[in-house]
């Protein structure tokens, strides 16, 4: 779903695999101590987006069962 410049009109569809497969392979973990800022940074980054998608594929789902 894109306009005539390549711009996204709507939300793409997300799976349940895709979710389930990123949620394993970024989880939520604490720092370990010798971890350095710039680490601990890209690690919370990486979950932050999949937290991201995790909330995109709920609202996508629930508004599944509400248009029935």
């Amino acid at each position: 779903m894109a306009d005539s410049n390549g711009r996204l009109l709507g939300k793409p569809r997300i799976s349940k695999e895709i979710m389930d497969w990123l949620d394993q392979s970024f989880p939520v973990v604490s720092p370990a101590l010798h971890d350095t800022e710039r680490e601990i940074f890209y690690r919370v980054g990486q979950r932050s987006v999949v937290d991201h998608l995790i909330s995109l594929f709920r609202e996508q789902n629930d508004n599944l069962l509400r248009e029935d």
